[in-house]
């Protein structure tokens, strides 16, 4: 049984063998260019190499950056390191001075040797200061002419 081809069909079946004639294909062969249309024109090669320049010098200044980065940050933590173990050292010292201290022989000192008194509810001032742990005194407190007692301003 012989078969014949015509055009992109389905094939058919031919009954008469005597008649079969081979087909012959066309190859495929490339549309031929233009020699414009394959050359790459002196501006646009120009272009390219330019924004390669310039993709390669982006590259290397991102690279400088990220390792300036990192060595800042292994900087950082060598000095956060470093201010922990002073912070600890110095925490240890202050409560080794804070043990030494002898409040009773201060007390002692303070009353036998240097005539210091407590001092009597007359010469307590009380001052009404904010919610810091001190008062900062920046001028003599005014006396109160009628009692003798100085006068307090709060704030």
């Amino acid at each position: 049984m012989y078969y014949y081809e015509e055009g992109n069909t389905v094939r058919k079946r031919r009954e008469d063998y005597r008649y079969y004639e081979p087909v012959v294909r066309k190859q495929n062969t490339p549309v031929k260019r233009t020699t414009r249309a394959q050359s790459v024109s002196r501006a646009y090669g120009f272009f390219l190499v330019l924004m390669a320049g310039v993709l390669l010098a982006g590259c290397i200044v991102y690279l400088n950056i990220r390792n300036d980065i990192t060595a800042q940050q292994k900087e950082i933590n060598g000095l956060e390191s470093e201010l922990s173990a002073l912070r600890l050292k110095n925490d240890e010292e202050y409560d080794r001075i804070e043990g030494n201290v002898d409040m009773e022989a201060i007390k002692r000192i303070a009353m036998d040797e240097l005539n210091m008194t407590y001092p009597n509810s007359d010469q307590v001032i009380d001052i009404a200061g904010g919610a810091g742990d001190y008062v900062r005194q920046y001028k003599d407190i005014p006396e109160d002419e009628e009692k003798g007692q100085r006068k307090i301003q709060g704030k």
